[in-house]
């Protein structure tokens, strides 16, 4: 006897109904359409022994998140981990590991917080100053002198807008600052310590401040005393 094919079919069919109904939509392996309890986040360890916790509004900016973070820490994550194909491995074993609910290799329907946040394009002052560190070190820096430093120094510690970036990892803190002083070298204001990041920018003012081009841009217009307006 022949297979009842037109019964297969609209047996398939009414199975992928059932997943559209359910809201289930996965990606790499993953079920995004159920936000992880405590919302999107991946336990970066790193080789300090450490770990850090990358969190997101949304699983794409996860994803996103912890590869930037990997591009900007390669000597705590490890060079071959910061691709997006290692991010995408990771973060389904983690998922696999702890929230089988967003894996799709056992997913069953749990309850959940459907949809995404908002926010979806934030970025933490760390990663901002990471990544702008880490991409100016791919052009070559003329500085500016001593005198024009200075001024540009005062006018940022001044402004509302120079925000610290450190975050409460160590280890990514004293990463950033090996390459702020690797860029500055023995370069040195009396305000040093009171310059942070440009929450306009994204620089970081210690090391921005000694520069003819900063390497930063933004659609934002900066307060009117700044000296890159």
């Amino acid at each position: 006897m022949l297979p009842n094919l037109s019964a297969r079919r609209k047996s398939a069919t009414h199975a992928k109904v059932e997943g559209e109904t359910a809201g289930m939509s996965v990606e790499f392996g993953i079920v995004t359409s159920v936000v992880m309890p405590g919302g999107w986040h991946y336990q970066q360890k790193l080789s300090t022994g450490q770990t850090v916790k990358i969190e997101a509004f949304s699983f794409e900016d996860l994803l996103s998140n912890m590869l930037t973070f990997r591009r900007n820490h390669m000597d705590l994550c490890g060079a071959e981990k910061a691709n997006i194909q290692a991010v995408r491995v990771d973060l389904k074993e983690y998922l696999c590991a702890h929230f089988k609910q967003n894996c799709a290799d056992s997913w069953t329907p749990s309850p959940g917080t459907p949809g995404i946040g908002n926010r979806a394009d934030y970025q933490r002052p760390i990663d901002r100053a990471g990544a702008w560190i880490a991409e100016l070190g791919n052009h070559r820096a003329e500085k500016v002198d001593y005198a024009l430093a200075g001024s540009r120094a005062q006018t940022c510690a001044q402004c509302p807008q120079n925000v610290r970036w450190a975050s409460p990892c160590a280890p990514c803190n004293d990463n950033i600052l090996v390459k702020i002083q690797q860029a500055k070298g023995s370069l040195y204001t009396p305000l040093d310590r009171r310059l942070f990041m440009c929450r306009i920018f994204g620089h970081i003012n210690e090391v921005a401040i000694w520069l003819t081009d900063t390497h930063s841009s933004s659609e934002q217009p900066p307060p009117a005393p700044c000296w890159k307006a």
